[in-house]
């Protein structure tokens, strides 16, 4: 009986098995990543990081539309996916789109280059300080660094590099024509039937794709990443850097008043922004907000430095939180539920610190008791002898008095004048 029961149960899980074999081949998910607008180091750092936690998935598709950016943020990122060992589909997107300049060194870099329709890739000679570059040492490693990477891919090496040396400009049809790109699909559901079966080549070997079917699962920029695009804005940066040192020159002109230190803040934010190293400035602002903080504590001003040590402590965690030194053992899902855990600790702690200024203000506001002997009532803190100073409530504020006759304490007191702002007081009858 129990061999039969064991023999039922095991022909159950062998059709069962049967039957969803087809089903889980056509199973499985693409990372989903886009790139838009000016390519910056906040850029850098969204594919990076979600390239280093792509080894659980078939592939990872980029969609592009940019004119370009910085060199050394579109380095990392072709650093990041020559490194990567799941393969890296770029597809320039959506349709009457743009990949040009730092975006055609991120197409070559790809492991399967694809095109919407009406789009344009070309345009790849460096541009320093805003100007065409014609020296030959920069333009020489650029032709061989386009070279290398469509060699690696077996793409067309002479028109790879016409796109640095001749700013060469291609549409969907003549980039399939002269081998730069492998497909043209007219969005992501075509693109991964296209897909599906080509055999690429990575720095780790051949790889086949397996696209059929597939979930796309999008990572969109996290807390940390939106913050540094948007310090990232050459606007924004540029902005931030002017004021910070008009400011420092002003605070170190008349110091006293912490306008040094705010030049100090600025200009580390908008270093942030030039695609200055994140863990330094990171630790810089969580150590201006420490101190200020702690000035608060010890100084008891008006609250202004707890505010501006909260909002630098909190900026600085979370740029910290995604870029320690040294490998990091936790997930990415956990990193972002620790930068909104952060976003959140910082909001509590600024709604709390304003309300404290807002009660603190409201009371230096607040009209104090006029010093008339209108017979107020109110009551004695203490025993005061006849003749004696000491304090009482009036009109729910402690005042010193002087008291005409003895009063003892929580006795009922009437105010009966004034000498030099002491009240005068006598218990009430």
């Amino acid at each position: 009986m129990r061999t039969a029961s064991r023999l039922a149960v095991s022909s159950i899980l062998l059709l069962y098995v049967a039957l969803l074999a087809p089903l889980a081949a056509g199973q499985g998910e693409i990372m989903w990543l886009n790139i838009s607008g000016n390519i910056s180091p906040a850029t850098a750092e969204y594919i990076t990081a979600a390239l280093e936690g792509s080894s659980g998935y078939r592939a990872v598709l980029i969609t592009i539309d940019t004119f370009g950016g910085l060199g050394d943020s579109t380095f990392k990122i072709i650093d990041a996916m020559m490194a990567s060992p799941t393969p890296v589909i770029v597809y320039v997107y959506p349709p009457g789109g743009q990949s040009l300049s730092a975006g055609t060194y991120i197409l070559m870099a790809s492991s399967l280059a694809a095109m919407a329709p009406y789009t344009t890739i070309g345009s790849a000679q460096p541009v320093v300080n805003g100007v065409p570059s014609n020296d030959t040492k920069l333009i020489n490693f650029l032709v061989e660094k386009m070279r290398s990477m469509a060699r690696l891919h077996g793409r067309n090496e002479t028109q790879a590099a016409r796109f640095v040396t001749h700013n060469d400009n291609l549409g969907p049809e003549d980039a399939l024509r002269y081998g730069v790109i492998e497909i043209i699909a007219a969005d992501t559901s075509e693109l991964l039937e296209k897909a599906d079966g080509a055999v690429v080549k990575t720095i780790h070997g051949e790889v086949v794709l397996n696209t059929r079917g597939a979930r796309l699962v999008k990572i969109d920029p996290d807390v940390r990443i939106q913050v540094l695009q948007f310090l990232s804005d050459p606007l924004v940066s540029g902005l931030l850097l002017t004021l910070g040192v008009l400011i420092l020159i002003v605070g170190l002109s008349t110091p006293g008043f912490g306008a040094e230190l705010l030049g100090g803040v600025l200009i580390v934010l908008g270093l942030v922004g030039q695609g200055f190293n994140l863990n330094w400035a990171g630790l810089a602002l969580v150590i201006l907000g420490s101190v200020l903080i702690l000035y608060e504590f010890y100084s008891g001003g008006i609250m202004a430095a707890m505010i501006g040590g909260i909002i630098l402590l909190s900026l600085g965690l979370i740029l910290l939180v995604r870029a320690p030194p040294g490998v990091i053992y936790v997930s990415q899902e956990w990193l972002n539920e620790l930068q909104i855990a952060i976003g959140l600790v910082a909001a509590f702690g600024g709604g709390i610190t304003a309300f404290i200024l807002y009660k603190a203000l409201r009371t230096v506001k607040r009209k104090s008791f006029e010093l008339v002997p209108v017979a107020k009532v109110g009551r004695s803190v203490e025993d005061i002898d006849a003749g004696k100073i000491g304090y009482v409530v009036v009109a729910g504020e402690y005042r010193r008095a002087k008291a005409l006759k003895p009063v003892r304490q929580n006795q009922t007191i009437k105010v009966v004048g004034v000498e030099d702002r002491i009240l005068l007081v006598e218990p009430l009858e």
